[in-house]
């Protein structure tokens, strides 16, 4: 594996990490902190395009078959929602930084839920596409048990922690956890199922 290689996967593991602690912000209660994850949030998001500029190269480019589609669809979409998370933050600043003369507006808050509700999810799709070329690997009982798991795990905390109500309901955060490690855990196991959605879009190649 190439260096850069290595730090694009290291970038991702970051940029993961970063959006489990800013979706957490029930628990860890910080606004100074949660805003400069934020910020860097979008920088790690930047870096990853710059690394990866053969997206936006070859976007018009070729021909556009059902998975190109799927994957071009995928990242377009996370864009656009990193795009509003980032704006409604913007709106918000003058709540967490002094420096900001920025008054944070009635719909910043709602619309800020609504992006980072729906684009945690659209993240968790989007890795599971470039993760299901791993899974295929796998036999398939154990690779259908995984993604039945997978998904029946995520439709559960899904139920659980009443995320689904920030996907269609504007309203203020709050779910039913517990405590930092309920939560994280539920926003995992929401990421493990969408990465077994992921896995059910394109041909499985057959493992070897």
């Amino acid at each position: 594996m190439g260096i850069k290689k290595k730090i694009k996967i290291f970038i991702d593991v970051l940029m993961f990490a970063d959006f489990l602690f800013l979706m957490s912000h029930e628990f860890t209660r910080d606004l100074y902190a949660h805003g400069c994850l934020g910020i860097a949030l979008f920088f790690l998001f930047l870096v990853h395009h710059f690394l990866n500029p053969g997206f936006f190269r070859s976007l018009l480019k070729g021909h556009f078959n059902r998975q190109r589609i799927l994957l071009c669809t995928t990242d377009l979409l996370l864009l656009l929602l990193m795009l509003l998370m980032a704006f409604s933050s913007v709106m918000m600043s003058g709540s967490i930084f002094e420096f900001s003369s920025i008054q944070m507006t009635s719909w910043s808050r709602p619309l800020h839920t609504f992006s980072c509700s729906w684009g945690f999810l659209v993240m968790g799709f989007h890795l599971g596409i470039h993760l299901k070329r791993f899974l295929d690997k796998l036999p398939a009982i154990p690779y259908i048990s995984l993604v039945i798991f997978s998904m029946g795990l995520g439709l559960f905390c899904a139920i659980h922690s009443e995320f689904y109500v920030y996907l269609f309901q504007m309203n203020m955060w709050k779910r039913s956890a517990t405590n930092l490690f309920q939560c994280v855990g539920e926003l995992l196991g929401m990421t493990a199922g969408m990465i077994g959605v992921a896995s059910l879009f394109g041909k499985r190649k057959k493992a070897p």
